[in-house]
């Protein structure tokens, strides 16, 4: 097994970077939200989040060519919002961060699936809050690990609200499958896929390996996207944000085999969205962070996330005035 490397100074810094961010109120949360709300307007909104674990930024939205995302960038970009400025401020492993966006909580979990979050997960929220069974709330992904953030150790939460789990030590190809099957049968409102391949890929130290999966996920994302547009249940309702766990060491640390630290390669991470309202072929650049996800996805499906830190994602979503100080 691949370890990771690990180095606590840059996490220090890392921390002391994060408290600061957190501070300063005009860059994050980036905007004045007494002037704005979110208008969802699908009647049933759905949201997917698709995860693909552990692209580098330079080698994927960073690439001024995108020639290993060119399905996603010349495809999807353009109906959606680009986040180019997301990152994960916490520990750039795979279940802290899959941990982090489902909990809106820095997570500094064990990297081997063997701790769950202590705050609730969005699987959580949306079933008590809904009423609703597991099979609409599914995590589907493609490390056997992951079933770990199904569901927290919350006493006010927990298992009876866990997530329906399908997760494997599975190719991409499968996991793919698994999320079609999955949106067709059970039609959830909410999901999380994973996509695992590019970061076993990476650990491999084979460049063409690592950058030939990307260019299979950014198929996979296109493909996902055109599907739940052909779905009548879902088609004009679903929201999809492709992000990611971590990204990869820059080359000034350690280059693409590995990850864990606080530099830049590691913690900037891609984000597009696209769904109902979000603004078409648009940058955002201030700063948003693995946190905000919770938030976010909670705005959209209607539910409370109290124990989240994270905010609204305001700025992806075309700005509707509330009329104060207009």
């Amino acid at each position: 097994m691949k370890k990771h490397s690990f180095a606590v100074g840059s996490w220090l810094c890392a921390a002391i970077v994060a408290l600061a961010l957190a501070c300063q109120t005009d860059v994050y949360p980036p905007i004045d939200e007494s002037k704005h709300i979110i208008a969802v307007d699908p009647p049933d909104p759905k949201v997917v989040v698709f995860v693909i674990d552990g692209p580098r930024y330079s080698d994927s939205f960073g690439d001024s060519l995108h020639v290993h995302v060119d399905e996603i960038w010349n495809q999807l970009r353009p109906l959606g919002t680009l986040c180019s400025n997301f990152r994960n401020l916490g520990w750039t492993l795979t279940i802290p961060g899959h941990a982090t966006m489902l909990t809106g909580v820095w997570q500094y979990l064990n990297n081997d699936g063997l701790e769950r979050p202590q705050e609730p997960t969005l699987f959580e929220y949306y079933r008590q809050a809904k009423g609703a069974p597991a099979a609409d709330a599914v995590l589907v992904g493609g490390k056997s690990k992951l079933a770990a953030c199904a569901y927290s150790n919350h006493p006010a939460y927990g298992a009876a609200f866990g997530a329906l789990v399908d997760v494997d030590n599975v190719s991409d190809f499968e996991t793919y499958d698994a999320v079609i099957t999955r949106l067709q049968s059970d039609h959830p409102h909410l999901m999380m896929a994973s996509f695992s391949q590019v970061d076993q890929k990476g650990h491999s130290g084979v460049w063409a390996d690592y950058v030939d999966q990307i260019e299979i996920v950014d198929s996979l994302a296109v493909l996902t996207w055109n599907y739940l547009q052909s779905d009548p249940v879902y088609a004009g309702q679903t929201y999809l944000f492709i992000t990611a766990d971590h990204g990869r060491h820059d080359d000034q640390h350690g280059g693409f085999q590995n990850h864990g630290d606080a530099c830049a390669g590691c913690q900037h991470v891609i984000f597009l969205a696209l769904g109902p309202d979000i603004r078409v072929d648009y940058d955002v650049t201030t700063l948003y962070t693995q946190r905000d996800v919770c938030t976010t996805v909670g705005e959209l499906l209607d539910i409370a996330t109290p124990y989240a830190d994270g905010f609204t994602m305001e700025e992806i979503f075309e700005p509707v005035s509330t009329g104060v100080g207009d």
